[in-house]
Formats: structure tokens, C-alpha cells, sequence
């Protein structure tokens, strides 16, 4: 393999060498990145919908850690590794809903809050404390967590920069937007036989839509589309993304200006969140890679108010919800064709059009980043 990725794509874009056909194929390098990169900065995880009461607990592997998030008695969600600081046992396997978390192998418990608070014959039968033992020392580990409004984040490593600042691009992009407005309204899951990777690159290449989404090229064409490259956010937007005299329009995003009524944006938080603001809905895709070769897609879906459950929208929720999933079902079929074809020996990494493919030129370079070397 290169040595040297970075410097493959650092020259003029036209001349930039993509990553290689084993960034993609090669569970030796899948490994390395989740070390490299999955585990040393923000990667979504779940939403905070999914933790929505007290004692609400939500087991996840992430970057193939075991992880488990917990709704606190104080309202407050947080992020444990899951294991039991006495032996190392998953402490909870199934989400569900508890008041403390008992290991099942010699029934040490903690608190919502990460708390060793009891030791069980600890000292000897019917002797639950022992001389020179700290409980204090001995709670849950702790996980980094950040939240971009519903969805959950993690950063592993605990050293990654702060979150404010991986993400302010999108705050200062989208200030005249009130996300508190949102109401999570659906939720679909997709399976992919193909590297994450490709499914962000796909996210960001416009050059594909005429040619693999013509019922949307009609009204928000590529060559309507814009670059969005600043630091972790990258991706595109199109001023006419939004259909005009659709049959019953969604409530929009309250106070939006008028110039934003039909603009679309597509911006991925590097590495693995996807997102889609549109003047009436907004959706999420988080993208966990599984191995070299799979990848599940999440996709959580708000509307403004009422509009994510009122009957009256239903038909409206349903056409968004369609379209999206079509949408999706046309892209997982061409991006599991790129990953069929990455094991070809004759594929070296490609070119790039500067003219439409500078952002998914910029996710591998950060991919790059963070690997060169390995």
C-alpha cells in the first residue's frame, strides 16, 4: 500500500490520486482506522430520542469498543464503557430500562451516574466492604459525549478538539434556522455491502445525480449546486432543492427568510454524520461501519412541530419519507457496485474533476489526515 496518501492528494486536484483500492477492502487497514480515526474524533452514535426517560439504557460497539449510554435521574444522558471495572464482563447486553446496573457475574451495581455502589461479599461472605478498597476508584469509565441537537456523538480517545469548534461551521452556516422547533418523526435503517467511506464520498459527489437521480435532477439540478468545504464540514447545497407547488407543503422552519424557501443543503460532519436541512424537514444519516465490506445507514427524520405526528401531514411525512428511501435505495445500489469493483487490482484511486468533485476529494484527504503511514 501507498505510504504516502496525503501526499498523493495533495497535488492539484487534477492531478490528485484517490486513496487506494485497500482503504476500502482490506480489514488490516479497517482495523488501523478505527484506531487512527473512528476512535480519536466526534463520531455519531444514536439521538437523544432514543433515551428518553430516566433509567433508559442504550448499549452500542462503537469503533468495536463496547459503550453504553445512559438517561440519568438528573435528566442528563452519558456515555460508559461498558464493562464491569471488577472482572471486565458487558455489563448490559439489551437496552431496557434500570435503576442501577448490576453485573450478572458477581453482582457489583453502579449508578446512573457511574457510581460503584455495591460490592457484594466483596470482604468474605456477608462482608460487602474491604480495608484499603476504594469505591471511588471503581466507577464506570466515562465517554466522551457531545450533542448536535438529538444526535449523540462520541469521542472515544477523550483528546479529540472540543465539539463546539468540529462543528461551528454548521452553527454559523445555519443560524437562521430553529432547530428547537424540530420534532423527531421517523426513523429508517439500511444495511449496505460496502466501505463507510464510499457512502460519505457518495454523499458528497454531485457529479452522480443526473445520471443515478433523474426525478430530482429535474427541479434541483447538478449544475445548481454549490461546495461546501470548511475544516469537518463538507458537502454541497442547491438553491432550488425544494419542490415548488408540491400538494400540501410541510410547516416550515419558523422566521425562515425568504431568500432560504427553496434552498437545500447536504453537509457531512467528518467522519460518519450525514446531514440533510431542508425549509420543511431535516434528516440525519449515521453511517457505522461494520467491517471493510459493510456498513448500517441510519436515517432519523424531524419535521417543524406538530407536523412530525399531526394526522394532518401524514400524507405529506409519507411522500418525504418515500422519496428519501427511494433516493437512498438508488444510491446504496451504486455505491455497493463501487465497493465490488475496489477489489480490482487495476484500481489505483482515480481522479477528480475539480469542477464537481472537490468535496469528496476533501473527505479523503481528511481520511489521509489521519491515516498516512499506516
Amino acid at each position: 500500500m501507498r505510504q504516502t496518501l496525503l501526499r498523493d492528494l495533495q497535488r492539484p486536484l487534477v492531478q490528485a490520486i484517490g486513496l487506494p483500492s485497500e482503504a476500502y477492502t482490506d480489514e488490516g487497514f479497517f482495523a488501523r482506522e478505527r484506531e487512527r480515526l473512528l476512535a480519536r474524533t466526534w463520531v455519531a452514535v444514536a439521538t437523544a430520542s432514543d433515551l428518553t426517560r430516566p433509567g433508559d439504557l442504550l448499549p452500542l460497539t462503537v469503533a468495536g469498543q463496547p459503550v453504553l449510554l445512559v438517561h440519568g435521574q438528573d435528566g442528563a444522558i452519558r456515555a460508559f464503557h461498558n464493562v464491569c471495572t471488577h472482572r471486565g464482563l458487558q455489563l448490559v447486553e439489551e437496552a431496557g430500562n434500570q435503576r442501577l446496573l448490576r453485573c450478572p457475574y458477581h453482582a457489583w451495581a453502579f449508578d446512573l451516574e457511574g457510581r460503584l455502589r455495591a460490592t457484594p461479599h466483596f470482604g468474605g461472605i456477608d462482608c460487602h466492604a474491604l480495608d484499603g478498597f476504594e469505591p471511588g476508584r471503581h466507577g464506570l469509565r466515562p465517554v466522551r459525549l457531545a450533542r448536535w441537537h438529538d444526535l449523540i456523538l462520541l469521542d472515544l480517545s477523550g483528546e479529540a478538539p472540543d465539539f463546539a469548534g468540529h462543528a461551528a461551521p454548521l452553527a454559523a452556516r445555519w443560524q437562521a434556522y430553529d432547530f428547537g422547533a424540530l420534532r423527531h418523526g421517523a426513523r429508517l435503517d439500511f444495511t449496505v455491502a460496502a466501505n463507510w467511506k464510499l457512502l460519505v464520498e457518495n454523499f458528497c459527489d454531485t457529479y452522480h445525480l443526473p445520471f443515478i437521480h433523474p426525478q430530482v435532477n429535474e427541479y434541483s439540478k447538478a449544475e445548481d449546486h454549490y461546495d461546501v468545504i470548511d475544516g469537518m464540514v463538507v458537502g454541497t447545497g442547491n438553491r432550488t432543492a425544494a419542490r415548488d407547488g408540491a400538494p400540501e407543503i410541510l410547516p416550515r422552519f419558523p422566521g425562515l427568510p425568504a431568500a432560504l424557501a427553496r434552498t437545500g443543503e447536504f453537509l457531512a460532519l467528518f467522519p460518519n454524520t450525514l446531514i440533510f436541512l431542508m425549509p420543511d424537514h431535516y434528516f440525519t444519516v449515521t453511517v457505522t461501519p461494520i467491517d471493510a465490506g459493510h456498513s448500517h445507514e441510519r436515517l432519523d427524520f424531524y419535521f417543524v412541530g406538530e407536523a412530525a405526528t399531526d394526522a394532518a401531514h401524514a400524507a405529506r411525512r409519507a411522500e418525504v419519507l418515500a422519496l428519501w428511501a427511494e433516493l437512498n435505495r438508488q444510491d446504496i445500489a451504486i455505491v455497493e457496485r463501487l465497493h465490488r469493483g475496489r477489489v480490482s487490482r487495476a484500481f489505483e484511486g482515480g481522479c477528480f474533476t475539480p469542477a464537481l468533485e472537490a468535496p469528496l476529494h476533501h473527505v479523503q484527504s481528511l481520511v489521509a489526515q489521519m491515516m498516512d503511514g499506516v
